[in-house]
């Protein structure tokens, strides 16, 4: 019986919470071995999972974007290093129902890494779970939030 792709990177997202990063990275990997769709296909799990806070916290109809904050006030993405501009734009893309976005900011940076032979879309994916991790973790904070009360 296959496994669902979908339900394998949730687990994988759910490992790294727990800390087994390495883990969690060996589940994943099978999927991003099968090619470019199944590739794109985890990106936007991951994507759902990581924009799942801000979706939840402003409900349907809003429009994100990315929003720069450095040391001296707002940035721009394009002062983003390529992996984290690559996650950001694409999540964003993904909350927005915004495919062709999506699917544009994939093949160009699965291009770039493909014809430069450069590591860029392992980066990129790596910084996608990343958040998707963050996401998941603010997530369970909110649902089961910590007291001080033991009793």
């Amino acid at each position: 019986m296959e496994t669902d792709p979908v339900e394998t990177v949730l687990q994988a997202v759910a490992h790294a919470l727990h800390g087994d990063y390495d883990h969690a990275l060996t589940l994943i990997q099978p999927l991003i071995d099968e090619g470019p769709g199944s590739t794109y296909a985890t990106l936007c799990v991951l994507a759902h999972v990581a924009s799942r806070p801000a979706r939840e916290q402003y409900g349907p109809g809003h429009m994100f974007a990315v929003d720069v904050q450095g040391p001296d006030g707002p940035g721009s993405v394009d002062e983003l290093p390529p992996a984290l501009r690559f996650a950001a734009r694409f999540i964003a893309a993904k909350a927005n129902g915004d495919d062709d976005t999506a699917m544009a900011l994939f093949h160009t940076v699965a291009e770039h890494a493909d014809t430069h032979c450069t590591g860029d879309l392992a980066a990129a994916i790596s910084v996608v779970f990343d958040m998707a991790t963050a996401a998941a973790g603010q997530l369970v904070i909110a649902r089961f939030p910590q007291t001080d009360d033991p009793s």
